[in-house]
């Protein structure tokens, strides 16, 4: 049997945290959460659907290739400065490529997780009101028929710009369109499930969390 005294008695560990607690107390400076100290950004967001648990993923890993495109394109273009027998063309037109591609192709994820840019005039005066729901229904309707408009001009664009060629791969530029298409066509479905989910916590891309 252990005495009620030694049972009462805080540990090292608790006395410690609860010394560190009152200095943060005294502390003239405010509480920040970072990413380092909080490195779960979205805790209490409930998980998203499957379909778009699995489209997210497609569309990160096509981004995560495109980038690493975009930076081999760049590095030989530097490689070939100073080699000039390594040099090639078509160095700079794989980055320019790549990079619009990419832009094209995260465009919904970033729609799903908020990271495009918005006008948030009314968001802080209707937060927790029922009106703040309604705000994020009309909001994503509105993504939806702009996301949806944009893949028809792309799918517009595909034809009309496959004649033409880049200068140095001889790529078709419908190709471009074709990542478009794709990238809006994903921005639709995103902002799509957000309706029926727009009473919940809503999942945020917030890369001030990431600085050092």
């Amino acid at each position: 049997m252990v005495p009620d005294k030694d049972r009462d008695e805080p540990g090292d560990g608790e006395r410690q945290a609860r010394e560190g607690a009152t200095e943060r107390e005294q502390s003239i400076y405010g509480h920040t959460d970072t990413y380092y100290t909080v490195p779960k950004l979205n805790q209490g967001v409930p998980p998203d659907p499957a379909i778009i648990r699995g489209l997210s993923a497609v569309e990160v890993t096509l981004g995560v290739v495109l980038f690493a495109l975009i930076v081999i394109g760049v590095m030989y273009q530097v490689i070939g400065r100073y080699i000039p027998a390594l040099a090639w063309v078509g160095a700079g037109e794989l980055a320019l490529l790549s990079m619009v591609a990419m832009t094209f192709i995260t465009t919904g994820y970033l729609v799903g997780r908020n990271g495009h840019i918005v006008l948030e005039v009314f968001d802080q005066l209707l937060a927790g009101k029922k009106l703040f729901v309604v705000l994020r229904v009309i909001s994503a309707v509105v993504m939806v028929i702009t996301s949806l408009a944009l893949v028809y001009e792309a799918f517009v664009k595909i034809e009309a710009e496959w004649g033409r060629a880049s200068a140095a791969m001889h790529v078709p530029l419908g190709v471009l369109y074709i990542f478009a298409f794709i990238g809006f066509l994903s921005a639709a479905v995103h902002s799509g499930f957000k309706i029926p989910y727009a009473h919940r916590p809503e999942r945020k891309l917030d890369i001030s969390e990431m600085e050092g």
